[in-house]
């Protein structure tokens, strides 16, 4: 029986279509043969045999079958509905004594054939309206939450919560046909008292539950400038309670006060996303681009399983696409990895740490990926493997140039991350270290405005002092933007 490569495409080997009967199987292996046959005057003897591979393949009912599963469950196939691609540092290691790193890029992306489907919405808005908000903040908040209603099709749902000491439903959730409701409540927003995001939130997370449905991308969106003081375990819990039911969490802080440890938890927890709005006038445009995004799933609720032999170590998981974060790689194994949206892959990269010296060839982990599709709710199971070969013979393999630029960028986020970290246990040395690599790798990418703010906050700790908020949100956020293509400063 012949051995099949489920990562080879034989159809494309071959000419044909994925629904190819038996006969223009035949008729297209014949075509290939005589075009690539060694005696023919322009025989390609690669070719030929890749042929004759596909073609065993193929027309064995028996074997097409399994080739044809092994395909969808890797994601290779015309009707998966996305793609899993698999890259790796090296594919050849040395028998050492020592544990030697490999970096493995997974990125995940819907198949191109698949419609760009406008998916229904349920969202609740959930505004601080303390006094801090006062001013341009609360106008400029205003203005973004009715360009947000104006975005919603009359079939959406809305909901309007603001909270101060107290949460107050503005709006209960409702079509975003009836606008009238929703003008009046965004107008009817003054800024006055403390900040307790546990009250909007929770007040936010019963909205969206009251009409929660498959049908729905189930989501609160959560805009804040302050900090909330001893209710962070309890929105968290929350936010983990909601995120089990299906309903996603985002939060977004405007200005500088505000805890970005504390919202990025939020959205991690939450299966959304965090985001730093530096000025208030930059709050419409963030919330037009995360409804945008909202209505662009097509791919929801993504785990990633790591399953690793006993001699292989996660040293670290990083998303790389669209943002950068450290992921959360917790004892089931288990990464979450939220939404996947039109036109907007996410990338997944591994540190490895092998140790093994052992000849042979190895597969060494096999990701295994769960997901729903949102237009037809039916799960996704896909899983792609990383193997190796373990030989005494060095091999010369250039990094695939993808995978290296996703981690030379993603090595200036680690830097500034864990600048942060060493400052908080007290390491000011260690601290203006890490910050004076970043800022060189920034300077060396051309980011010249992120690499002069973080020598800002070099020289501020070089005196003693604390570095900025603003000087560490710019860093932090600016540094996950790296992933995304930028213009490059002049």
């Amino acid at each position: 029986m012949a051995v099949f490569d489920p990562r080879k495409d034989y159809y494309a080997v071959l000419g044909i279509s994925f629904d190819a009967d038996t006969e223009e199987i035949k008729r297209a292996y014949r075509q290939q043969a005589r075009r690539y046959h060694p005696d023919s005057g322009h025989g390609d003897v690669e070719r030929f045999r890749g042929a004759q591979e596909a073609y065993e393949v193929l027309r064995d009912t028996i074997l097409r079958r399994a080739y044809d599963r092994q395909r969808d469950q890797r994601g290779l196939s015309v009707e998966a509905p996305i793609v899993l691609e698999l890259l790796q540092s090296r594919k050849h290691l040395q028998p050492l004594d020592t544990a030697q790193m490999l970096y493995v890029l997974l990125e995940i992306r819907p198949q191109n054939l698949m419609p760009a489907t406008r998916q229904g919405l349920n969202v609740a808005l959930v505004i601080d309206r303390s006094t801090s908000m006062r001013g341009a903040r609360m106008q400029n908040v205003k203005m973004a939450a009715a360009d947000l209603l104006a975005s919603l099709k009359p079939t959406d749902r809305l909901a309007l919560v603001t909270f101060s000491d107290r949460a107050e439903v503005l709006a209960p959730s409702d079509f975003a046909a009836n606008s009238r409701v929703f003008k009046s409540a965004i107008a009817s927003m003054i800024p006055g008292g403390g900040t307790e995001i546990y009250q909007g939130l929770l007040a936010g997370l019963n909205e969206v539950r009251r009409h929660i449905s498959g049908e729905y991308i189930n989501h609160v969106i959560l805009l804040t400038d302050g900090r909330t003081y001893g209710d962070e375990d309890r929105a968290l819990a929350e936010v983990r309670a909601a995120s089990a039911q299906g309903i996603s969490v985002s939060a977004f802080g405007i200005g500088e006060d505000w805890n970005d440890t504390f919202l990025d938890d939020i959205a991690r927890y939450g299966e959304g996303v965090s985001h730093y709005v530096r000025s208030p006038s930059e709050v419409r445009n963030v919330l037009k681009q995360q409804i945008q995004g909202l209505s662009n799933t097509i791919v929801q609720r993504i785990k990633l399983a790591v399953n690793t032999v006993p001699y292989v170590q996660v040293h670290g998981a990083y998303r790389a696409a669209p943002y950068m974060e450290e992921l959360d790689y917790g004892r089931d194994n288990v990464i979450s990895l939220g939404h996947l949206m039109v036109k907007e892959p996410a990338v997944v990269v591994l540190e490895l740490l092998v140790n093994q010296h052992a000849m042979g060839d190895r597969r060494i982990v096999r990701l295994g990926l769960q997901a729903e599709e949102v237009a037809s709710q039916k799960p996704i199971q896909l899983w792609q493997d990383v193997n190796v070969t373990v030989a005494r013979d060095m091999v010369e393999e250039p990094v695939p140039p993808k995978l290296l630029n996703y981690v030379t960028r993603l090595s200036v986020f680690q830097l500034q991350e864990r600048a942060w970290r060493a400052l908080g246990s007290g390491d000011t040395a260690q601290a203006s270290r890490y910050l004076e690599a970043a800022a060189t790798r920034l300077f060396d990418l051309k980011h010249r405005e992120l690499g002069q703010a973080a020598m800002l906050e070099v020289g501020r700790i070089a005196r003693g002092r604390d570095p900025t908020q603003e000087g560490r949100k710019k860093l932090r956020y600016g540094t996950r933007s790296l992933a995304v293509p930028m213009q490059i400063e002049r």
